[in-house]
């Protein structure tokens, strides 16, 4: 017992595989507070992991799990509200420990890696949706808090039941609200959705709110000036060098543009400056978008959309060098002569 004492007190990253063998294989009388205090900062620490936590400690004791679910009464985050709700501490023993392990399976399968539609998420998803236990527990959470993740939200459509429509709403209301990023985010629900009068009607408002969103784009307005007319969308990326990259104590300069009508910050530009071009050396920054200057550690200022090609220019001359774009990379929505078209804009500044 001293051994598993010393292990459980020792800092996680000590030794790792000792660390999590240790929590798969925890005495019946080992001491809760020790160990539910250990298996908590697999979650609580850095960086925290609750894959980690759902993977290493569905064996512990009943004893620890109740301390663990203790130590949780005043986590106002959503797997805390999950776990409360799914592992009732009043149960027998057996009966808590068989609910803790099929607690921590679940919070594994809103951890999946599997990509977003793909059938192996989709299975986890209705999975969950199928256990009450766990999808009370989800839909608890998720009233519960302002911040959920996809996944759990994913649970509540693939349900669609009033319970779960009434726990998603004021999601979709907030984000209804602010018309940001939360919207886009959402919108990929309907990949999962159970198809409800409902549901279809949540998702067909969201839908009708991005595309006047994206149809209202200040980024439209460079289509039309550039003379392309009419599009539902444009978007690029490209990413400007400046600077010998492979001489020694060289001064190197990096700028990432990025324009996409179809999203909130429709505009944003990153430049940065490595001193001496040494990996230990500290960047110069600015930053800005569509909204404000983030950074200027250089002075180099902000620019609207139309003035973004003399901005470039500008900024090249400012830090003496000239900007590469016949190696540069760009991406864009946009083919043939109005990709063309574009390229000649942005080196059209002066």
């Amino acid at each position: 017992m001293a051994e598993v004492e010393s292990i459980l007190r020792a800092p996680v990253r000590q030794n790792w595989e000792q660390f999590t063998k240790t929590l798969k294989t925890l005495p019946a009388d080992v001491d809760p507070d020790l160990a539910s205090h250990a298996a908590l900062s697999l979650i609580h620490g850095q960086p925290a992991s609750l894959w980690s936590f759902g993977r290493n400690c569905q064996q512990l004791p009943a004893p620890v799990i109740r301390a663990l679910l203790g130590r949780l009464e005043a986590d106002s985050r959503p797997h805390a509200y999950f776990l409360r709700e799914a592992v009732p501490q009043e149960a027998s023993d057996d009966e808590l420990r068989a609910t803790w392990k099929a607690a921590l399976q679940g919070l594994l399968d809103l951890e999946t890696t599997y990509a977003w539609g793909s059938k192996q998420r989709k299975a986890k998803f209705q999975a969950l949706a199928n256990t009450p236990s766990l999808l009370q527990a989800i839909q608890t959470a998720v009233v519960a808090c302002e911040q959920v993740s996809l996944d759990m939200l994913a649970v509540l459509t693939v349900d669609a039941s009033d319970a779960s429509v009434d726990a998603l709403i004021p999601h979709v209301e907030r984000a209804v609200q602010s018309q940001g990023w939360e919207l886009d985010r959402l919108e990929d629900l309907r990949k999962h959705a159970r198809s409800t009068p409902v549901m279809d009607d949540l998702f067909a408002r969201m839908e009708a709110l991005l595309q006047g969103r994206r149809a209202r784009s200040p980024a439209l307005d460079l289509a039309r000036h550039l003379g392309f007319g009419e599009l539902d969308a444009i978007w690029f990326r490209t990413y400007l060098l400046a600077g010998d990259t492979q001489a020694t104590n060289s001064l190197v300069h990096h700028c990432n543009i990025n324009v996409d009508s179809r999203s909130p910050r429709w505009f944003s530009v990153w430049q940065t400056s490595r001193k001496d071009g040494l990996d230990r050396n500290a960047w110069s920054d600015t930053h800005f978008d569509n909204e404000k200057l983030h950074k200027d550690i250089l002075g180099l200022g902000a620019c609207e959309l139309m003035q973004l090609p003399d901005w470039v220019a500008r900024t090249g001359k400012r830090l003496g060098a000239a900007w590469n774009f016949n190696d540069s990379a760009l991406m864009t929505n946009l083919r043939g002569k109005k990709r063309a078209r574009l390229a000649e804009w942005l080196r059209s500044g002066t």
